[in-house]
């Protein structure tokens, strides 16, 4: 743009020349021979128009070489960062779990002789048998009477269940009529009901305490 713009004040300097040096020439007389002085004005301004003629080709070349040069700037794509990949990861494998039968029941069945037995008449006795899954395995049982009125409780006692058989255990109990009466009560009960529970020796069973069965004490 610098150099344009000298161009431009050269050229308007050089075309107020030519104007000074035609009213010049104009304003000699006819037949006269001109000013030297105006003749190498006169060269000297055809010398500088050659010169501006030059300058200005110069100039349009260099433009032209320099639109030539300059690219067109493209606008830069700002591609986006990479996304971390997400990365799987599989679950962790789950210890493999071996179904295991749960222990069996020490008891497996429960028997009573008798529904009902008495202090004062037969039937005097009661015996409760067990059937076990584990014949090694010591148990006893626990029982006491309790008045179907009045509410009122024997005594806990305690019974060995002897083995019987391969699988079995068994313990009497006896009510009355003999001297190896086993089951105590404090006077004056009637009716009663006769609850006993079968547990371990280990105490790592104990069975229900159940209530079915009826026991008449004696009148005291």
């Amino acid at each position: 743009m610098t150099v344009k713009n000298k161009f431009y004040q050269i050229a308007i300097l050089f075309i107020g020349v030519i104007l000074v040096l035609s009213c010049t020439l104009v304003s000699s007389p006819e037949g006269e021979q001109p000013d030297p002085s105006v003749v190498e004005t006169d060269i000297a301004i055809r010398v500088m128009s050659t010169s501006l003629a030059n300058e200005q080709m110069t100039v349009q070349a260099l433009q032209t070489q320099i639109a030539v040069q300059v690219p067109t700037l493209q606008p830069t794509q700002t591609s986006a960062p990479p996304q971390p990949t997400a990365q799987v990861i599989p679950p962790s494998p789950e210890p493999s779990q071996t179904d295991v039968p749960p222990p069996a029941e020490l008891v497996l069945d429960i028997q009573k002789s008798v529904g009902t037995f008495y202090c004062y008449q037969p039937p005097y006795e009661l015996t409760i048998t067990v059937k076990v899954s584990d014949i090694n395995r010591g148990m006893a049982v626990y029982y006491h009477i309790q008045d179907k009125n009045s509410g009122v409780s024997s005594a806990v006692q305690v019974l060995d269940l002897h083995r019987r058989t391969s699988d079995t255990r068994n313990a009497t109990v006896i009510g009355g009529g003999s001297s190896k009466q086993n089951l105590q009560f404090p006077p004056l009960m009637g009716e009663s009901y006769f609850l006993y529970q079968i547990i371990s020796d280990d105490a790592t069973y104990r069975s229900p305490v159940y209530s079915d069965i009826t026991f008449f004490p004696c009148g005291q």
